[in-house]
Formats: structure tokens, C-alpha cells, sequence
């Protein structure tokens, strides 16, 4: 009998013990939810607001309101993309009230978020909710451990559509994505995928003519790859990528096919010293197909030597305007935001490589700034130079490419066109390569060599035209 009762009162305690757990769990969970809430709302852009929040003993349920400011003037029902989410809360640290809900897992940490969108909130969640049916579009569950880190699972699940609408037929393969945020979102890692989407359009016809041809898109091996940090500055550093393996696409009126394979878009943000940001963007292509001609390509563009606090209080200014684009307050904010960026020397660098079958392209462009008095430059738009401290642009592209070229925009006269720009010593012929450089410090520029006069910043922008020939030769025709 006293063993009974002794194991009775340890199940008690546990049972107890588990109990305070649990509420623990869910006093935390209340706490993380306001403290995501609260990093969200640094976005002035973006509102999160609490609809309700009920907090159980074992579960809690909330609706989130999430709303857009849009521009003034634009806001409606049916453009409006702001939404609901409803979010059952699971307490640890073993979320037992979740054991019977598909996906939630019955592993041991602080809660379990099982998310997904309120059908009712918006016209987008109400047409979308109606396409799937009766499933869920989309569900995100999340284990959040006992320091605040979370761990989501994010799922959309396939959608197969024929004649809705303006749409002929749509084929979605659905969405996986799994993504591991830090304690107070100090760092985020993760990726989403979407094996491939078809969007097949009905036929249009105009008034007096037959229906025409179905546009079409296909995409396939979709994903986003994000991998960043908070640093100094409070910026969010490292690399997001988006991937396209494959873009299929065919105009509605021509039926003229354009393939793109392998189009990846990459943007990163790195610290450079201790008080200096570095940011760059990459595009590129394997093989772009269109109009019977094919090639691949890629962008290159560079910020360096920007002012970290400078751009921290940029891109506050930036969502500041999204929301009211003609606040006068904001515009008045501008200059001074960029007289910071320039007192650190920022550099801006353009490189482009595109590679065809007629020939290739190579271009780089590179310039200095430095600050300067913007103010009384903003009388002349000549005195905008004075930012400008140095800069260099060279372009190398093969002869048959640049003829190919000019003769299609110029019917036929890529000759006479070429003919005068060389003449005027824009341009130079190497073997089978057509070459430009031009460079521009202490206020000289100088192309392939030669310099072109500069107006004065003091003269008035109106009165006097810019030479066009470094060498003074007026008879030549100015470059097109």
C-alpha cells in the first residue's frame, strides 16, 4: 500500500511538475510572439497587429493581422495584399495538445507554432483559399526551442487548375521550404524550392479578328537560398540567391519562343573594416534563347566604401518613401544622407560579359565619388561632377557583333555609322575587336587618349554644347 501510494504521489508531482512546465512554455511562447512581432514592426512598411491571443494551459491561439502601407491613393479591397494568419500555439515541453494535428512533431523544446492563412482576411486569401478547395494553401510549422530559435517547415501543397479565368490551364508542383532563425532573428539560414509552375493563357481575340495564339510560361527547379547575419549596424549580412533552372515562355501575339536556362540572381552584404559596408549584385545565364539568336551573359554591380550607419539610415528613408512617396520631410532628409554616403569615398563598379554566336561583349565601368558641396552644384547640373573624383569605362566588342548589330538599327549603314565614330576617336579597331576606353580625374576625361573639354561648373549648362570630337575635327559625325 505505501509503495502505491508512493508511486501515485510521484505521478502527481510529475504530473504537476509538467503542468508548471507547460505554463512556462506558453508564458514564454506569449513572450516570443511579441518579441517577433516587435522586430517586424521595424519595417515601417509592414504592421503586425494583434487580433487575439487566448492562452491556455497546454495550447494558445492567436490571429495576426499583417498590413501593407501602400501609397496614397492606391489602397483598395481588391489590390489591398494585407492578410490574416492564424497560428495554434503547442506549449513544451512536449507539445501533447498537438499529437492528433498532421505535421506537428513530438519532439522536446519550448512550443510548436503550427501556421496557416485566415481564408476571410483579404480578397487574394478568400480567391486562393477557394482555388485549393478544401485544403489549406499554405502551413508553416515551426519548433521553436527553449532559447527562442526556431526551426519552420513552410509547404504549399500541389494545385492542378483548367479554365479559370484568364488562365487555359496552370499546373503548380507545389512548395517546400524549411528555414533555422536565430534567437531574436540575429541570424537566418534556409531554402524553398517549387519543382515547376505552367501557366498556359485562353486565346484573345479583338474585335473583327480570330482568337490568336495561347501565351505560355513554364518554370522549372525554382529555389531561394538565404544564408545572413546581424552585424554591425544592425544590417543583415551575407548572400540571398534566387535560381531559375529553367524559363520557358511564348508570346501570346508572335509565338515567338524565349528560352532561359540556368538564370541566377545573387545579391550579398559584406562589413568592410569596421566602419564601411561592401554590397554587390550578380546576374547571370547559361544560355538565353530568343528571336532565332542565343548566348549567355552576366551583370556584375558593386557598391564599396559605404558608410554603414549611412546606409542603415538609407534604407529606413527608403521604406519611409515607399509608404508616403511625396512627403516633403523625407525628400529634405535626402541630402544629408547622401553627403554621409560621400565622405566615405563609395565606389559604384558595372561589369557585363555577354557571349552570342556572332561574337562577345565585355564592359567595365568603375566610378569614385567624393563629397562635395551639393548644394551650390544643385544650381548647375554641370557642378554634379564634383562628386565625382575619378572613373574609368572600357568596352571591348567583337567587330562582327557590333556590325550585326548597327545594321539592323541602322538599315544597312553600320559602316558609315562606325566610319565616323573612329573618325572622331571614340572608338578603335583592334584585329578583330572594336575597343573604347575613357577615363576622368581632376576634372580631365579622356577617351582612348585624348581629352574632350569639359563646360566649366560655373558656366551656364545652355549656353554652350560639349565637343564631341577630342581632336577638333567638327566634319566628323557625332557617335550614335
Amino acid at each position: 500500500m505505501k509503495k502505491l501510494v508512493g508511486v501515485v504521489v510521484i505521478l502527481v508531482l510529475a504530473a504537476a511538475g509538467f503542468a508548471g512546465v507547460a505554463y512556462w512554455s506558453g508564458m514564454q511562447a506569449e513572450r516570443w510572439y511579441q518579441d517577433a512581432l516587435t522586430e517586424g514592426s521595424k519595417n515601417p512598411n509592414i504592421k503586425f497587429t494583434t487580433v487575439r491571443y487566448e492562452r491556455g494551459l497546454l495550447s494558445s491561439h492567436s490571429v495576426t493581422r499583417v498590413q501593407f502601407t501602400l501609397p496614397e491613393g492606391s489602397e483598395s479591397k481588391e489590390t489591398d495584399p494585407s492578410f490574416s494568419i492564424r497560428q495554434d500555439i503547442y506549449h513544451g515541453p512536449l507539445p501533447l495538445a498537438g499529437r492528433n494535428v498532421p505535421g506537428v512533431p513530438m519532439n522536446w523544446g519550448g512550443a510548436v507554432v503550427r501556421a496557416t492563412l485566415d481564408p476571410d482576411s483579404s480578397a487574394w486569401t478568400r480567391e486562393l483559399a477557394k482555388l485549393y478547395g478544401g485544403q489549406e494553401p499554405i502551413v508553416a510549422i515551426s519548433q521553436v526551442g527553449f532559447d527562442g530559435a526556431s526551426d519552420t517547415l513552410v509547404t504549399m501543397p500541389p494545385l492542378t487548375l483548367s479554365n479559370v479565368e484568364e488562365m487555359q490551364s496552370l499546373n503548380f508542383s507545389g512548395l517546400q521550404g524549411q528555414f533555422q532563425v536565430a534567437p531574436r532573428g540575429t541570424a537566418v539560414r534556409g531554402k524553398m524550392t517549387v519543382a515547376s509552375l505552367d501557366v498556359i493563357e485562353k486565346p484573345t481575340a479583338s474585335e473583327g479578328q480570330p482568337a490568336s495564339g495561347a501565351g505560355q510560361v513554364k518554370f522549372s527547379n525554382l529555389s531561394l537560398d538565404v544564408n545572413q547575419r546581424k552585424g554591425a549596424f544592425d544590417l543583415m549580412f551575407g548572400e540571398s540567391s534566387f535560381r531559375i533552372g529553367e524559363l520557358r515562355a511564348q508570346d501570346q501575339a508572335t509565338g515567338a519562343p524565349v528560352v532561359i536556362t540556368n538564370l541566377t540572381i545573387t545579391g550579398a552584404l559584406s562589413p568592410q573594416g569596421t566602419q564601411q559596408v561592401a554590397g554587390e549584385v550578380v546576374i547571370k545565364a547559361d544560355q538565353i534563347s530568343a528571336n532565332q539568336r542565343s548566348g549567355s551573359g552576366s551583370l556584375r554591380l558593386a557598391l564599396r566604401n559605404l558608410d554603414g550607419a549611412a546606409v542603415l539610415q538609407l534604407q529606413q528613408w527608403q521604406q519611409k518613401l515607399a509608404g508616403k512617396p511625396d512627403d516633403p520631410q523625407a525628400m529634405d532628409e535626402l541630402p544629408k544622407l547622401m553627403k554621409a554616403l560621400l565622405l566615405g569615398k563609395p565606389e559604384f563598379a558595372l561589369d557585363t560579359q555577354a557571349k552570342l554566336s556572332e561574337g562577345t561583349w565585355q564592359g567595365k565601368l568603375v566610378l569614385n565619388f567624393q563629397d562635395f558641396d551639393l548644394m551650390n552644384s544643385m544650381q548647375n547640373p554641370m557642378g554634379l561632377l564634383a562628386a565625382l573624383e575619378k572613373g574609368s569605362a572600357d568596352v571591348t566588342v567583337s567587330k562582327a557583333l557590333l556590325e550585326t548589330e548597327l545594321n539592323k538599327m541602322s538599315e544597312g549603314q553600320a559602316a558609315q555609322q562606325l566610319e565616323g565614330v573612329m573618325a572622331a576617336g571614340f572608338l578603335r579597331l583592334e584585329g578583330d575587336q572594336y575597343k573604347s576606353t575613357a577615363r576622368f580625374e581632376g576634372g580631365k576625361l579622356l577617351v582612348n587618349g585624348k581629352e574632350i573639354p569639359l563646360p566649366a561648373a560655373s558656366e551656364d549648362s545652355n549656353s554652350e554644347e560639349v565637343p564631341v570630337e577630342p581632336d577638333g575635327n567638327t566634319e566628323a559625325p557625332a557617335p550614335q
